[in-house]
């Protein structure tokens, strides 16, 4: 996994074409992008939630970091939604529980 700290601010049409076109690199940035940006909650967690059992590791860890900061920025997610999908993303690939660890952080603290 090859994941690098940038703050994209792509608008939330911007967002959705990158996330259509299925390049990881794209559909990444567009993920934090939603995390980061995006207006709308319930849109940005049903495609981080979405976005989670992708079989792409990368894109999978993205859509879990932008939970994470969709939490700190709303205060509030459908925990009924998030903890099974974080759950499923832990069981499918273990790799990504540091990531997992740190969204729950920010879960934890701020919601």
């Amino acid at each position: 996994m090859n994941m690098r700290y940038h703050d994209p601010d792509l608008t939330h049409d911007e967002s959705v074409t990158d996330l259509a076109t299925g390049d990881v690199s794209k559909v990444t940035t567009a993920l934090i992008s939603v995390g980061l940006n995006e207006t709308d909650c319930t849109w940005a967690q049903s495609v981080c939630l979405q976005h989670m059992r992708d079989d792409n590791e990368d894109i999978a860890s993205a859509a879990i970091v932008a939970i994470g900061h969709i939490a700190r920025r709303f205060g509030t997610l459908d925990m009924d939604k998030v903890m099974p999908a974080l759950q499923q993303a832990m069981r499918k690939c273990p790799a990504l529980s540091g990531v997992i660890g740190s969204a729950m952080d920010d879960i934890e603290m701020f919601t």
